[in-house]
């Protein structure tokens, strides 16, 4: 493993083809690929990562003075403080100042793209937006666990999509931000609502519903029974379910899915197996359903992915 020295990471920035923003090219010793970053609003600095590293590689890092906002889009590796894996398709977000460590793998690009807020702004947008109710961004950003939030993901992966298509606009581009930023703040309202409303989640089942993930993390390709599930929570299946989309934003079918795709994208890249014996090893007995499934999450069939 080879640990990255912030210093020599870029060697060289290259040629921009759109009018803002610099585009750095990553040392050949590391890997390949290179990451662009802007300043595209006073209150924002946004990053668009894509490399493929040589081998297993740990980056340490502190945040910068802003609340990050991450969309791993691809990627394997494992992140600290805390401990969890990365995944693809998912959200994460850092506080200001925040310490940063990784361990990324060689055999799947990373690409990430990132929004850094400003905390000033931060709290005067959400001011403005969310009334009466006292909602805090900070709240939002302490929280550790990787969330998907629908329409967060999408927007921040179309804004990736179009920095790469190399036309984006900086007017676009801010006009985005702040699309996801509403749609932060509309979930924080939501839930600042629920908890008005008397629906807080005490510790005893945020703790049980830790230990259903750890559970399907590590039995994804079996059948997994909602029975067999609200057993090991302790809770009827009815509140177990809600209570689970509450927290992840998703369904515990949804959880397994991508639990599932996570897997099959690694063995796509790393491996020679066909979909069919990729399909059997994650949990689907019929390759038409990973297809489908795969498709749903990516854009595209397995078999285009891997070439």
């Amino acid at each position: 493993m080879i640990e990255v020295k912030r210093d020599d990471f870029f060697v060289e920035s290259i040629k921009n083809p759109i009018e803002y923003g610099t585009y750095y090219k990553i040392n050949p010793k590391y890997g390949t690929g290179f990451q662009w970053t802007s300043e595209v609003h006073h209150d924002f600095i946004i990053t668009a990562t894509d490399i493929r590293f040589n081998q297993e590689t740990m980056v340490g890092e502190h945040i910068g003075s802003g609340y990050v906002l991450a969309l791993y889009i691809s990627g394997a590796g494992d992140e600290f403080y805390p401990y969890q894996n990365i995944s693809p398709n998912t959200l994460r977000c850092y506080e200001p100042s925040e310490k940063y460590k990784a361990i990324y793998h060689p055999q799947i690009p990373l690409r990430c793209i990132t929004v850094q807020v400003d905390q000033e702004f931060i709290d005067q947008y959400l001011q403005e937006i969310s009334g009466d109710l006292e909602v805090n961004f900070s709240d939002f950003f302490k929280e550790k666990g990787k969330f998907y939030l629908p329409n967060v993901n999408h927007a921040m992966q179309s804004l990736y999509e179009y920095l790469l298509s190399m036309k984006a606009s900086r007017i676009t581009v801010e006009a985005k931000i702040y699309e996801i930023i509403s749609y932060l703040a509309s979930y924080l309202k939501e839930n600042r609502l629920n908890e008005e409303n008397g629906q807080p989640i005490n510790k005893t089942d945020l703790q049980a519903l830790a230990e259903l993930t750890h559970y399907m993390d590590e039995h994804y390709s079996f059948n997994i029974t909602l029975q067999t599930l609200s057993t090991i929570a302790c809770m009827s299946e009815s509140k177990m379910k809600k209570l689970f989309k509450s927290v992840y934003n998703m369904s515990i079918t949804e959880y397994i899915q991508r639990k599932r795709i996570s897997v099959a994208e690694h063995m796509l890249i790393q491996t020679d197996l066909t979909i069919a014996e990729i399909s059997r090893i994650v949990g689907y007995s019929n390759p038409s359903r990973l297809i489908e499934i795969f498709k749903r999450y990516y854009g595209f069939t397995p078999s285009k992915y891997r070439k």
